[in-house]
């Protein structure tokens, strides 16, 4: 299948690579990448540091940070995060199960209020979905906005997706797919399936446009596995 990618070009790559050695034809279509940010490091140190994306890392590389924190303990959402975690070395890596609520819960399962905060290296935008259920259960916490999603969308996005005719794209932010059919003021004349990590990605997607499938796990070989799923069938 032709596979329209729509994350940045940096993880993008690597998508490609995976989509063709499942015999797909990716297109790069990248409609955000992230930028680093200036930040106000917390004068004392954070009990562990929370990420919810691999950007959190490299953006981490660019600033200068106050005190070493590489020992500290990390709560990654998923195995990307982690592995960037453990690439930026990082020792004590705690994967969550790839989505918000459920790094929430491994979080307050270790941690039942007081103590020092942990610190969230947090992109934006973002859903307050993670901060708002740990701060409803008493989590010390501090929030500092590492890196900026910044729109690179096309000039003429519907005139781009005539020509490049991708029969699937693929959705791994609530942001992307906002600035998707925000771009489109109709939708996509050519019939394309949408494939989305995540109920909450799928959810942004406009009621109108069918053909729409969700990974059973908010991981990348999930949303792999059911494209080829649907190429197959």
């Amino acid at each position: 299948m032709r596979v329209l990618v729509t994350r940045p070009a940096r993880g993008a790559e690597a998508t490609a690579r995976a989509l063709r050695r499942r015999g797909h034809d990716p297109i790069l279509l990248p409609l955000t990448e992230p930028h680093s940010l200036p930040v106000s490091w917390p004068e004392s140190q954070p009990a562990a540091l929370i990420a919810t994306s691999a950007e959190a890392f490299v953006a981490l590389g660019g600033n200068a940070v106050a005190a070493d924190i590489s020992s500290l303990p990390v709560y990654c959402v998923g195995r990307a995060t982690a592995a960037a975690a453990a690439d930026a070395g990082f020792k004590d890596c705690r994967i969550g199960p790839g989505d918000a609520e459920g790094l929430a819960a491994m979080i307050m399962q270790d941690r039942h209020g007081g103590g020092a905060p942990l610190l969230y290296l947090a992109g934006t935008p973002r859903l307050p979905t993670l901060e708002t259920i740990l701060k409803s259960a008493d989590v010390p916490l501090e929030v500092v906005e590492i890196y900026r999603m910044q729109p690179v969308l096309p000039s003429d996005l519907a005139g781009r997706l005539a020509a490049l005719q991708p029969e699937a794209v693929l959705f791994y932010s609530r942001e992307a797919v906002r600035l998707f059919f925000e771009a489109l003021s109709v939708p996509p004349a050519i019939p394309c399936d949408i494939f989305c990590l995540s109920p909450a990605i799928a959810a942004a997607v406009p009621k109108e446009m069918g053909r729409l499938h969700v990974a059973l796990r908010p991981e990348e070989g999930a949303l792999l596995d059911l494209l080829d799923a649907h190429a197959a069938s």
